[in-house]
């Protein structure tokens, strides 16, 4: 049975122009004809999605929503708001919209890379097999390419003896332009290295574990599993990593170098969660792999994807595929940083601008976290020994600090400009340890972003859609039967995972829930006790509702379709 809140949304969606067909004569009535079946009205209710999708929908977020999409892991219905609204209790980067899709990509190393401005369409599925080519190994995918444009030839550049892979958690292509005098020095260093204007992450949803994966293996989620913060593995819901790196399902560059090498290089990753050491390896997990250096700060079954732990760490499930060094928790405490920041307004007052610094998880959640980590990073190159030998080592450093504030502040808080400035300066000192440790014209760095970050509302006009409400609405209107069973497992900004047995059990489809949101709009998701005004209330807030197995169906979209078969 249709539920009544299905069936009105259905009606709108059709009174809304997804009908298409002949239109019958109005002199020459066509005569009383049967219903339509159950199977005709769910074809009928499939064409108004697709047909809704590809008209409201750019072709590049669908493709990236597409590409982000596993079947066997992906929630059972992606949902794409109007742009730039997003769906999110707080505020979300992860989107399909250019926003928090497009990053910077800088490849630095004097004697290895071509300096100039590279302009062709990439993502970061691209920075991988580029990497193989600066290793001469080579790394093929189906998703990425090798930049060799950006490459001396082959024959004029011998090998680095340290590969760096820097992440700057969190700083799209529109955080630099919001704050363009915070980064002076990576300004500096792209004007003397190959800096690449027109980098996505390429697949949907735009968030670290995402792009993490999409950097590590040269393939997207659809491939690799990395789908989202979540994951579903064998019917529950996990956190990636949750029980050790076999999540990721395909091979790193590293997995597969370090390999070849006869396990020789020194392979390492220093980042925040279990999830992020995705961009470096499986580890020992990797048939033939060694225990790569692994260094974490996740607090263990933490109730959600992104807690962090105080100290150190690797999870219970990941540290018998990865090597802690002892000393890592040695090293001079956050609080000599928190300090420094503390003093930069001319007082030690325990503040920074108008924050209490204890209340920021005693400056974690400050840009003192950067240096803090840098000191972290330059004690394992040296006290490991990356970069001492002719064998190239492969090192992957993810700072967090510039996405913790941007989860805090927006892009637009002035405290991001804080947290980019800091970061180049740590940039700035990095690079000089690079050539007194490893030495000038011996190594190569990537700086680049795993996506970018969410705009403060009021200036970017998004409308958030409370996520609460739209539990509260899909409870309401499909899981009535009272059989204390949820159908509702995860709502995420891009996706909503089902108890799909449940949904059935109910006398509903996934079709019927995706024509319901369509027809949600503000009046019905607004964030807070203030309804929005007469005149927007009834506007909808999704561009596009679909259950993921029909992605690839779309007639607007050939790349899908060509995948598919």
């Amino acid at each position: 049975m249709i539920r009544r809140g299905a069936s009105v949304a259905m009606a709108a969606l059709l009174a809304a122009g997804c009908t298409v067909g002949a239109q019958a004569s109005r002199s020459s009535p066509s005569p009383p004809s049967a219903p339509p079946s159950a199977t005709e009205a769910r074809g009928e209710t499939v064409g108004a999605l697709v047909r809704a999708a590809c008209r409201n929908v750019p072709h590049d977020v669908l493709l990236r929503t597409w590409r982000g999409v596993r079947l066997d892991r992906s929630g059972d219905l992606q949902i794409i708001p109007r742009e730039p609204n997003f769906v999110s209790g707080g505020l979300t980067h992860a989107t399909p919209f250019d926003l928090t899709q497009d990053v910077p990509l800088l490849l630095y190393g004097p004697g290895f890379v071509r300096p100039g401005v590279y302009d062709r369409a990439i993502t970061l599925a691209d920075i991988a097999p580029t990497l193989g080519a600066v290793l001469k190994f080579p790394f093929d995918t189906p998703d990425g390419d090798p930049q060799t444009q950006a490459l001396l030839p082959e024959d004029e550049r011998g090998l680095p003896r340290l590969v760096v892979v820097l992440v700057w958690d969190s700083a799209g292509t529109d955080v630099l332009e919001r704050w363009p005098d915070a980064w002076p020095y990576l300004r500096s260093l792209a004007e003397r290295g190959a800096w690449f204007t027109n980098v996505t992450v390429g697949a949907s949803p735009s968030n670290t574990p995402v792009g993490h994966s999409i950097i590590g293996t040269g393939t997207f989620p659809r491939s690799n599993g990395f789908v989202d913060e979540y994951v579903r593995v064998n019917g529950r819901l996990q956190k990636p990593n949750e029980n050790g790196p076999g999540f990721l399902l395909d091979p790193t560059l590293a997995d597969l170098y370090d390999r070849a090498m006869g396990n020789r290089p020194k392979v390492g990753a220093i980042a925040t969660l279990a999830a992020h050491v995705m961009m470096m390896s499986h580890g020992a997990q990797w048939g033939g792999g060694d225990r790569d250096i692994a260094v974490t700060r996740e607090k263990e079954f933490g109730r959600t994807a992104g807690e962090e732990d105080v100290r150190w760490n690797l999870t219970t499930d990941m540290a018998p595929f990865y090597r802690l060094p002892r000393y890592v928790n040695d090293l001079p405490p956050l609080s000599e940083y928190v300090d420094d920041l503390d003093r930069a307004d001319g007082a030690l007052d325990g503040r920074w601008r108008d924050h209490e610094i204890a209340r920021l998880k005693g400056g974690f959640d400050t840009p003192a976290r950067t240096p803090f980590q840098q000191a972290l990073v330059e004690a394992v190159i040296e006290r490991e020994g990356f970069g001492a030998d002719d064998v190239p080592d492969l090192l992957f450093v993810n700072h967090k600090a510039i996405d913790t504030i941007g989860h805090l502040f927006s892009a637009d808080g002035v405290e991001m400009s804080d947290a980019l400035r800091v970061q180049d300066e740590a940039l700035r000192r990095f690079v000089a340890f690079l050539d007194d440790r490893v030495g000038e014209g011996r190594w190569v760095l990537v700086v680049t972003a795993d996506h970018g970050t969410q705009r403060d509302p009021a200036r970017s006009g998004a409308f958030p859609i409370d996520i609460r409400k739209l539990e509260a609405g899909l409870a309401a209107t499909f899981d009535g039967d009272g059989d204390g069973v949820p159908l509702l497992q995860k709502i995420r900004p891009t996706e909503i995972w089902l108890d799909r047995a449940e949904l059935a059990e109910n006398g509903s489809t996934l079709e019927e829930v995706a024509a319901w949101l369509m027809g949600l709009t503000r009046a019905d998701t607004y964030k807070g006790s203030a309804p929005p005004g007469p005149a927007e209330a009834g506007e909808r807030v999704f561009a596009a509702a679909l259950p993921s197995s029909i992605l690839g169906q779309l007639p607007c979209l050939p790349e899908a379709r060509a995948g598919e078969g």
